[in-house]
């Protein structure tokens, strides 16, 4: 697999990345020459949009409100003619409703994401990329590209649905922060798909820690999108041209504030992605405020623009060849448990225009490769978490090839 290539703002970003880069220095430090900066320097003047505001984050993200005609998305040869739409023509019902585990657990809430400051009108937040992101690139390719499930190094849990035309779907996910080391990642991920092999429309949300994506171990919220299985088209968040991001204070790549304690508080997210069924684009609504924060047109897809006929939720890790493989979730077995293992619940998707909960005939399936480091239960059904799952797993020296 390899990262988009086809489109204007990664065509660059690869060329940034592809210079003869100099030797390496101490503690993994790169050495480029004054040319090789240089080069740096005018490719990001490309990349990066004007900015009529700058955010930075606490934790050192830049964020650029850029005006929201011109962001990144509309470089997408497929979206030069598109006209942003501002909000869904409607909204599925049962979007709003409040969780019951968060009303009822005492031990369970919301994590906290967010700019603390938002963009002016007509703008919106898109995180700025940097010299030290192209450099990263260079050193952990890895990490910028999502792995099918027999790659070397790659391990998953997987709930899903299939069968029948879905138009979205939803879940609450707790929020940890699994250790990883520079070159490895961790997710918890919500799939919508439709399609396979070559073919496969995908798109994802939810948490990761990827040193090599984010320059840091913390937990972000994260999407990926892609037409072709992987191949040459999507990227993650707003990293090529494709989401339309209309939120004005919540982007994608944002930390998130709280992350969960095994036996302390749990901290949980919701994501429902929907199909906005009178345009076909796919909308991300975002927390239990139900921030929509943007959309994937319509147009970037195949199959995926009429219905998606997966719903998945789980997880994966990956690690490089010779270390030992990450921890998933909390890094506990779900046999563990309440407090200990990480968790979905709420678990809903859409037939037609309304969140609801998924037939149980559809749900179980399962795929798990290598359950003696990393599982996921078979969905179960409770008054207070609705459909739920735990999963997760230590990981270790022999569970990464």
């Amino acid at each position: 697999m390899a990262l988009t290539v086809s489109m204007k703002m990664l065509i660059l970003l690869v060329s940034a990345i592809s210079l003869a880069w100099g030797s390496h220095g101490v503690e993994g430090e790169t050495i480029i020459s004054e040319e090789e900066d240089a080069e740096l320097e005018r490719q990001l003047k490309i990349i990066n949009k004007p900015a009529i505001k700058v955010i930075k984050t606490h934790y050192g993200d830049i964020y650029d409100c850029v005006d929201i005609n011109k962001q990144p998305a509309f470089d997408h040869p497929l979206l030069k003619n598109h006209k942003i739409q501002m909000r869904p023509t409607s909204f599925p019902k049962g979007l709003f409703d409040k969780a019951s585990s968060v009303e009822e657990a005492s031990n369970v809430m919301p994590s906290e994401i967010g700019l603390k400051n938002s963009c002016p009108p007509g703008s919106v937040p898109i995180r700025r990329t940097q010299k030290e992101d192209l450099i990263r690139i260079k050193q952990n390719p890895t990490g910028f590209q999502p792995l099918i499930d027999s790659a070397p190094g790659h391990n998953f849990v997987k709930n899903y649905v299939n069968n029948v035309p879905y138009h979205g779907a939803g879940a609450w996910i707790a929020v940890y922060n699994p250790t990883v080391s520079n070159g490895q990642f961790s997710n918890a991920v919500m799939w919508i798909e439709n399609g396979d092999g070559n073919n496969l429309n995908s798109i994802q949300v939810g948490w990761t820690v990827n040193h090599a994506l984010h320059g840091d171990n913390r937990t972000r919220l994260f999407t990926y999108w892609t037409v072709d299985g992987y191949q040459k088209t999507g990227c993650f968040d707003t990293r090529c041209p494709g989401f339309v991001q209309v939120s004005t204070d919540t982007a994608l790549g944002l930390v998130f504030e709280n992350t969960s304690a095994i036996d302390g508080t749990q901290y949980i997210t919701k994501v429902v992605i929907y199909q906005d069924l009178s345009t076909g684009n796919w909308w991300l609504s975002f927390t239990e405020d139900n921030v929509h924060i943007g959309y994937w047109p319509k147009s970037l897809f195949t199959d995926l623009a009429t219905n998606a006929s997966y719903v998945k939720w789980g997880a994966e890790v990956y690690t490089p060849s010779g270390e030992a493989s990450p921890p998933m979730g909390s890094g506990r077995l779900p046999s563990e448990g309440a407090n200990k293992a990480c968790f979905f619940n709420g678990l809903q998707v859409i037939y037609d225009s309304e969140l609801t909960d998924p037939s149980p005939l559809l749900l179980t399936r399962r795929k798990i490769d290598n359950p003696d480091c990393y599982d996921a239960d078979e969905v179960k059904h409770f008054k207070v978490l609705d459909y739920y799952f735990f999963f997760g797993g230590p990981g270790g020296p022999n569970c990464g090839n």
